[in-house]
């Protein structure tokens, strides 16, 4: 689940990418605005400070322009990781959960949501399966059940979570994990599918 080589800045491909959103952008007064702020960055992208931040303090646009802004950026599936790791900076819980929830984020990020107050926040990163595994470890021991039921009867969660929550003092939980793992272990031992050729 861990990676390693994240980028610590945004490169080049990320700044592309704005662009071409900005072109795609369905809101007409925000896609001008954006369009200026992005090819000042295209001509300069030593200087890019974090998006909400740049956003915020050169468009001068509403709050719900800005969210609009970000939910539509955190619903793009070309989306950057470095531009979501800037959209966890602020914004709403319902932006946070559908970064935590997209596979292209990074690992750092998906830690760092994996301590969100909102459990659908925590529910989504346990289920990410490009969150560090430290993080995983650490959401076993929520002290939310419903993050506990969520991770108990998820296949994809790792098999040392899952023996960890069928310890759970929740028997609710404890029974998810147990009846998670012994799916995972017929399905182990079911005979991969004939593949035929032609003949």
């Amino acid at each position: 689940m861990e990676t390693t080589g994240q980028p610590t800045k945004h490169e080049a491909s990320d700044l592309t990418f704005l662009y071409n959103f900005v072109s795609e952008c369905p809101y007409p007064e925000i896609s001008v605005s954006m369009k200026t702020l992005v090819t000042d960055w295209l001509e300069h992208p030593a200087g890019i400070p974090d998006l909400p931040t740049a956003i915020e303090e050169q468009l001068g646009l509403s709050n719900e322009e800005l969210l609009q802004i970000a939910w539509l950026l955190a619903i793009n599936p070309r989306t950057p990781p470095s531009v979501l790791a800037d959209l966890c900076t602020e914004f709403s819980p319902v932006i946070l959960e559908r970064i935590a929830d997209k596979n292209s984020s990074w690992p750092d990020t998906l830690a760092t949501l994996s301590y969100q107050a909102l459990a659908e926040i925590r529910i989504a990163t346990a289920s990410n399966p490009s969150t560090p595994l430290a993080s995983i470890m650490s959401l076993v021991n929520d002290d939310n059940s419903d993050v506990n039921l969520s991770m108990a009867s998820n296949q994809n969660i790792p098999k040392e979570a899952l023996e960890m929550l069928s310890r759970n003092i929740n028997p609710c939980v404890k029974l998810g994990a147990v009846e998670t793992l012994k799916r995972l272990e017929l399905d182990s031992l079911s005979p991969a599918p004939e593949v035929k050729h032609a003949a």
